[in-house]
């Protein structure tokens, strides 16, 4: 990896060889960390990265959106009954890939679990802490340019709250399975952004408006205007054994929204839900609702109004599918490996 000015303090580092760095070839945090920590966008009072500049990410970096990381790393917790992960990587993997970190949270963890594992997250944004386990980095890149890591270099690549926003995924799913050891694991955890319910209770009419509902679909016309895709997890499966992976599997959790589940640990996934999407509308609607629908902030600013009056309410039984889907690159077979070392 690249070092860092010598008037920069950098992340701890899990390796010190060349080989280890995630960066591209055009833009890193060879940057300057300084630098890249100045460089933010303000619209409409919310902070945005501005580390390459068409704002790949569409939501804001801010303290109020990293908070809501770690809120959602609670309710996830919460729904998986404390599972950090489901892809069956044993007892000792020895190299870790987060692409789109966030605050760092879910690596945190992962870290204080395997000490012994270099493990390094990769955002946007220079959000993590300053102080982590000393197995850990942290890099500010934009994971679907080229990767610089030799071949099949990583244990287990992990990827959650983050498929929405990418714009090639074939190209991601190449590039995870070329630098995925053989027999290394790749996961997804993925809500299928848009709401449903059991009982139909959700549904939206003249007569009885559910604004969350209205709210939901137009988030989806708004991110599909900007390359994103909310319900994109649904297709994984099929993308993952294209690019060559086998040993599909898909977890499907029911994560409600709101305190109407009967169940007390339902109950409190529904209430961090809940809480998570009220905190984050304005920047969840901000620039996909400007920029990708057109509407005026008097017009975004009337509608969250009513979107927040729905979500407290108790007789619509919404929740959104949390899917977890994990797949293998295959092992090298004995006669691939004699042909490789044959003369």
């Amino acid at each position: 990896m690249h070092q860092p000015p010598s008037d920069i303090e950098a992340r701890p580092a899990a390796h010190d060889d060349d080989d280890d760095g995630y960066e591209s070839d055009t833009e890193s945090t060879t940057t300057s960390i300084a630098s890249i920590l100045k460089q933010h966008t303000f619209e409409r009072g919310l902070r945005y990265h501005a580390f390459h500049k068409d704002g790949k990410y569409p939501f804001p970096n801010d303290e109020n959106e990293q908070n809501r990381d770690d809120m959602k790393h609670a309710m996830i917790m919460e729904l998986c009954e404390q599972k950090l992960y489901y892809a069956p990587i044993g007892e000792g993997p020895q190299t870790i890939l987060d692409l789109g970190t966030g605050t760092g949270i879910w690596l945190i963890e992962m870290a204080d679990k395997f000490p012994s594992a270099a493990c390094q997250g990769v955002d946007l944004s220079p959000i993590q802490p300053p102080w982590v386990p000393p197995n850990i980095q942290f890099v500010v890149d934009n994971f679907e340019l080229p990767w610089t890591h030799k071949e099949d270099f990583f244990d287990y690549i992990h990827v959650r709250h983050t498929l929405p926003f990418v714009k090639d995924r074939p190209r991601l799913f190449a590039q995870a399975f070329a630098h995925l050891k053989p027999g290394g694991w790749i996961e997804f955890q993925e809500f299928e952004f848009f709401p449903t319910s059991d009982d139909n209770s959700i549904i939206s009419t003249p007569e009885s408006p559910y604004f969350f509902l209205d709210f939901m679909r137009f988030h989806k016309q708004a991110m599909t205007a900007l390359g994103g895709d909310v319900t994109g997890v649904t297709k994984l499966q099929i993308e993952l054994a294209a690019a060559g992976f086998s040993e599909i599997k898909e977890e499907v959790f029911k994560c409600p929204l709101g305190v109407w589940p009967k169940d007390k640990r339902l109950r409190l996934v529904g209430l961090y839900l809940r809480e998570s999407i009220l905190d984050g509308l304005a920047g969840m609607a901000g620039r996909p609702f400007s920029v990708g629908l057109g509407w005026g902030q008097q017009e975004i600013e009337v509608f969250l109004a009513k979107v927040r009056t729905s979500l407290r309410d108790s007789s619509r039984h919404t929740y959104l599918p949390f899917r977890v889907v994990y797949a293998q690159k295959p092992e090298v077979k004995p006669e691939e490996k004699a042909k490789d070392t044959s003369p």
